[in-house]
């Protein structure tokens, strides 16, 4: 026998709990189903984010979901306790610390300007101002930076933990078992799993992440994202810092690095790999460690002596043609919708991307958002997002 649901929700991470949470917290009435292969998490991309929530886009959709989450997140710890518990997300408005050079400050000053034009707060700091905003970071070359000073970072385990955890209270279920099958027709879709049968429902919200394409597949639904890898590992600093560090970007050496939420003497930080192509792979380069990134650790932050590995995660950006989100009913398939293509910031657009997809499936529309600039046919019309990612 077919069990049914009134909205099915393929893909466990923080965009689809997310999308549950909003649903549950907006008193939809109809039963949500969330499925996911794996709520062990082990493979998951959430586990693996920075976890870093910023206002620092140069267009005005992505700066309005951008706020949303940064308020979101900011009482997040208590807003979404309960009977369960309370959750550990640990934001930190620590800030977002962008290191410019000479061979990009023309584009970085273009770029604070953008956003200043929207209403953005950002600042341009000098390198001794650099050094007096963050206390034992060494800019060294840099120029100067982009500084936005209300923004920060979250635990992305606790954040996931927390959108999990109240939604299953606010009343969704979730099911560990993997889609083998998604068959859409017109006003209604049955999604088939491994082992648990089919699943008819009026309405599949597709935020598999880097799988998404997969999944649409099965559908025969041709949806522009890629799974592209991205690295990240926890470090032990043999010295404490003088103060916790905000988010540190430097293109320069393709770094970003932050203090970790919960300790004084760790950081978390990623390091891309150039050139790298798209497709899933689960390894860690530990030999990046020693050879890329704790050289970069000790002339950032000579202070915090020898940097120890304690952990490397890798997890997978799930990346659209502009790398910016698609969000919205697909334009030929009414019974789906679509979650994905997050590029990255997945984590720090996940309680917006969750609003506007309950306002879609409660209401047919978004009065917090304006959800044409994510609809999928952006690409086939040529109006993609035009916002550089960080």
């Amino acid at each position: 026998m077919t069990a049914t649901a009134d909205v099915v929700i393929i893909g466990g991470g923080i965009v689809g709990a997310s999308v549950a949470y909003h649903l549950g917290a907006e008193r939809f009435p109809g039963r949500v189903l969330v499925i996911d292969p794996d709520l062990t998490y082990a493979r998951a991309t959430t586990p693996a984010s920075m976890g870093g929530v910023r206002t620092q886009y140069s267009v005005a959709s992505n700066l309005a979901m951008a706020r949303y989450g940064l308020d979101f997140y900011s009482r997040f710890d208590d807003a979404l306790g309960g009977a369960w518990g309370r959750p550990r997300a640990h934001f930190h408005r620590s800030g977002y610390l962008l290191l410019a050079h000479a061979v990009n400050e023309a584009t970085l000053r273009e770029r604070m300007a953008a956003q200043r034009s929207i209403g953005v707060g950002v600042e341009w700091l000098g390198p001794d101002e650099i050094r007096r905003a963050v206390p034992g970071l060494v800019p060294g070359a840099a120029v100067g930076a982009l500084w936005t000073g209300g923004d920060g970072y979250v635990s992305p385990r606790g954040a996931l933990q927390g959108l999990v955890e109240r939604s299953r209270e606010l009343g969704a279920g979730w099911l560990q078992d993997e889609v083998v099958g998604l068959q859409l027709e017109g006003e209604r879709a049955t999604v088939r799993t491994r082992g648990s049968g089919s699943v008819s429902t009026a309405l599949v919200v597709l935020a598999a992440g880097a799988w998404s394409r997969d999944i649409a597949a099965l559908a025969g639904v041709e949806l522009p994202v890629l799974a592209l890898r991205r690295q990240s590992c926890l470090v032990q600093l043999s010295c404490p810092l003088p103060a916790r560090l905000p988010m540190v970007l430097d293109r320069a050496d393709s770094i970003a690095f932050r203090s970790d939420t919960e300790t004084d003497d760790h950081v978390l930080v990623s390091r891309q790999v150039a050139g790298e192509a798209p497709g899933f792979r689960f390894d860690w380069d530990v030999e990046r460690f020693a050879a890329e990134i704790a050289p970069c650790l000790r002339r950032y932050l000579p202070g915090a002596g020898e940097p120890r590995l304690q952990r490397g995660l890798a997890g997978h950006y799930d990346v659209s043609p502009d790398e910016n989100p698609i969000l919205g009913r697909h334009p030929e398939h009414p019974a789906l919708l679509i979650a994905a293509g997050f590029s990255g910031h997945g984590l720090m657009l996940a309680p917006a991307a969750g609003k506007m997809t309950s306002d879609l499936i409660r209401n047919g529309r978004s009065d917090t958002f304006d959800p044409r600039p994510y609809r999928l046919n952006r690409f086939a019309e040529n109006d993609p997002i035009i916002d550089p990612q960080i």
